[in-house]
């Protein structure tokens, strides 16, 4: 042992503690002792409010004390609601002086006002303690963030991280179980400072246990003292000392894990990297716990019960905990810090398709890209990663639109899930920032947002106030057009029809594909909005709602001219029905002609619908429409939708728009999409098929002339071996789909045109 933990207590008495505090710190009152593992404390009943008078063992150093002091003024300053002591000065000035106890022996000694309460551990504890506990133990940390000491690096026999070190004194334990049961065990965990050392750390209190924690109800923390055993160290070393003094006196150790886990990460979120060494920190305490009575042995009388206690209640944690696996552990205190999720999906799963058939209704049911489905892990900007570690270059994802796991969107997500998730039927700031914010970039007129959880919502929210606004029926799809799953959305989704189940309310029209080199124009969609009206008449129907997606995606991915689509919008107009500019594809700079696609039309249509895109993936989605329209629809009818519009959805969707805006990402997308299309036209110029390439921004369809409907899927399944992803479109899937996040730069441009280049060489006839 340290010389601090095998030196007597100070030869001080309350007589000596008396003068001291009076002589000193010009104090007068009588002294009571009270409880110290190593030191002397007294209680002085002073007036107007009581102190306590510290006596510092002969061991501890100068500077362990100025340690000590720092730290809690630190913490006193950057934690100001946490209830600690305050060091009072001498009357000389000072916060630290010296007395010279009857055995000779010379002590530091201070004066510090005190914390209401009483020690936990003496007292009986209701529901909700533990919650406050790791509340009040992730406060202090955070409070002492910042703060260094020269002697805060150094070594205590109570750190858990040490507990090997003290396998000699547990070789000493008398029952040949326990002894060889805790020698094994801190000889397993002697790895436990190179598994902490790349971890959080700080100067931390280092015990914050029942003893050190002060409370008036048995529910709530009202105060926390003994700054003795601070040093620094690894952050989760500090909370595993609190957590198992919590554990030793729970009457069920589960419930009480995570009550204090849910405490903590309330103020202080875990990673993941600590939560796996949590486990065994908390074994090794309890270790260290019983090897340092070993140690102590009777010399500790006055504490002989409390030594007793703290050992009966670290062998049954020890017995609990050692009930199960470490693997199982270690997973349960994943689960309760919400970590389970992602540490689990990392590994490769060979049995995971199986149980995905089995469990979501087989692959019609629940269809995935590739003959052989790819398990990814995590993503990165441009990038996904599988669970055998291949990268792959996302050439196709359009809902991460800022790109996957952007820090920014995924900080904003957790820092607002943190402090409050509700419905958008209470007020809160984030829901008409947003709404403001998506206002100001859209047309006069374009003056009413309402939110929801996706771009199906969005398109069936629509249809109901065109039917209700208009009075009529009858709908005008393009002939491949998706606009949803719903009851109401999918009867408007012509790519999903089966033959001959076209709905009787929804009339179709040709996209603007081009015919012996003309671009369809104004004229041109006249006629194929006159006609759908023509054949919905013969149905006794008129137009209500024409939806259009503005770049035609699931058409091929076609280059309009934008007299089509102002034709379109006209020819609706001029029929008494209502157009919908459907960006859930093509929206959020996709184009890269301004923020929404639409635009590069110069219309106003009278929704604008936007999906997933918008919150990088959460599920937030928005109808944007007229005052009129809405208020007409709102007049006999309503729309709700209980997390519509939370505040979390909300936050993400603000940092994405944040993110295009100070990337200048519109911008971007129109320079890469360029390179795009012109890189694709050279590795394509001498190939034995005609190759078209069409978009605009990051948006492109690459159709290989006078083949089998066949070969494009063939081609994205190659594209996948050269570690690059795509999706099909159009007619028959005959189009190659290039829609990736907007993050894409010069350099993956270039991965995917020669990747492009490799694969057509491979898939090509000849």
């Amino acid at each position: 042992m340290s010389a601090v933990m095998s030196e007597p207590v100070p030869g001080v008495g309350p007589r000596d503690a008396e003068r001291a505090a009076a002589e000193i710190f010009g104090v007068t009152a009588p002294a009571t002792m009270l409880r110290s593992e190593r030191d002397r404390n007294f209680l002085l009943a002073a007036a107007p409010a009581p102190l306590v008078l510290k006596v510092s063992n002969s061991a501890e150093l100068d500077e362990v004390v100025d340690l000590e002091n720092g730290a809690l003024s630190h913490a006193r300053q950057h934690a100001p609601d946490l209830p600690l002591p305050r060091l009072l000065p001498a009357s000389g000035g000072g916060l630290v002086s010296r007395i010279t106890a009857a055995d000779g022996r010379s002590h530091l000694v201070r004066l510090l006002t005190v914390v209401p309460g009483t020690p936990a551990d003496g007292t009986r504890l209701g529901p909700g303690f533990g919650f406050e506990l790791g509340r009040a133990s992730a406060a202090l940390a955070r409070g002492l963030r910042g703060f260094a000491h020269p002697a805060a690096l150094r070594y205590l026999e109570w750190d858990p991280r040490e507990v090997a070190r003290l396998g000699p004194a547990l070789a000493t334990l008398p029952d040949p179980a326990q002894r060889d049961r805790l020698v094994a065990l801190a000889a397993r965990l002697a790895d436990l400072p190179g598994r902490t050392a790349n971890l959080p750390a700080q100067v931390a209190h280092g015990d914050i246990t029942l003893s050190n924690v002060l409370t008036q109800d048995g529910r709530t923390v009202s105060g926390i003292i003994d700054f003795g055993d601070i040093h620094h160290t690894a952050r989760v070393c500090d909370l595993a000392i609190s957590l198992t003094a919590l554990l030793r006196v729970a009457p069920a150790p589960w419930p009480a894990a995570a009550e204090f886990l849910r405490g903590y990460q309330g103020v202080t979120p875990l990673e993941e990297d600590e939560v796996a060494v949590l486990g065994d920190l908390v074994l090794a305490r309890l270790a260290a716990t019983i090897a340092i009575s070993v140690l102590r042995g009777g010399s500790d009388p006055e504490h002989a019960a409390t030594v007793a206690e703290l050992d009966r209640g670290s062998w049954a944690v020890l017995d609990a905990l050692g009930a199960i696996s470490g693997a199982e552990l270690d997973g349960r205190l994943l689960r309760m810090t919400g970590l389970a999720r992602a540490s689990a999906s990392r590994v490769a799963d060979p049995g995971l398709l199986d149980r995905r058939n089995r469990l979501l209704g087989g692959r019609r049911l629940a269809p995935l890209f590739y003959r052989e489905p790819l398990q990814l892990t995590h993503g990165q900007g441009p990038w996904l990663f599988a669970s055998d570690g291949t990268r792959y270059l996302d050439a196709y994802n359009n809902v991460p639109v800022v790109g996957h796991a952007h820090p920014a969107v995924a900080q904003a997500i957790a820092s607002q899930s943190r402090a409050l998730n509700i419905s958008s039927r209470y007020l809160h700031p984030n829901l008409p920032e947003l709404a403001g914010r998506l206002l100001s970039t859209l047309p006069p007129g374009l003056d009413t947002c309402l939110f929801m959880n996706s771009g199906s919502e969005a398109n069936d929210l629509a249809w109901r106030m065109a039917v209700l606004v208009t009075g009529r029926a009858g709908a005008i799809v393009t002939d491949s057009a998706y606009h949803g799953v719903s009851a109401a959305t999918a009867p408007l989704s012509a790519n999903t029809w089966r033959p001959g189940q076209q709905p009787g309310h929804v009339a179709t029209f040709e996209p603007p594909r081009a015919a012996d080199g003309i671009a369809p124009g104004r004229r041109h969609a006249a006629g194929r909005i006159a006609a759908a009206r023509d054949w919905l008449a013969a149905r006794g129907l008129d137009v209500a709602l024409a939806l259009a997606d503005p770049m035609f995606t699931s058409g091929g991915i076609l280059d309009a001219e934008p007299e089509f689509v102002a034709g379109l919008c006209d020819a609706v107009h001029e029929a008494g029905g209502l157009f919908l500019a459907d960006e859930v594809q093509a929206g959020f700079g996709r184009s890269g002609s301004g923020l929404w696609s639409f635009a590069r039309h110069q219309i106003t249509p009278d929704f604008v619908t936007l999906g997933k895109p918008m919150g990088n993936g959460h599920p937030v989605a928005a109808l944007i429409t007229r005052h009129e329209i809405a208020a007409r629809f709102a007049e006999v009818d309503e729309y709700f939708s209980t997390f519509a519009g939370n505040p979390v959805s909300c936050a993400a969707a603000l940092t994405v728009l944040d993110i295009i805006e100070q990337d200048d990402l519109v911008a971007s997308s129109a320079a890469t999409g360029q390179l795009l299309r012109q890189r694709v036209a050279e590795v394509t110029a001498g190939l034995p098929v005609p190759v078209t390439v069409r978009g605009s921004g990051l948006l492109a369809g690459i159709e290989l002339g006078g083949q089998p409907d066949e070969l494009t899927p063939l081609l994205a399944e190659r594209l996948r071996q050269e570690q690059i992803l795509v999706g099909t479109t159009g007619p028959g899937g005959r189009v190659l789909k290039v829609r990736p996040p907007l993050v894409w730069t010069a350099e993956h441009v270039e991965v995917f045109a020669a990747g492009l280049r490799r694969s057509l060489a491979d898939v090509l006839p000849g």
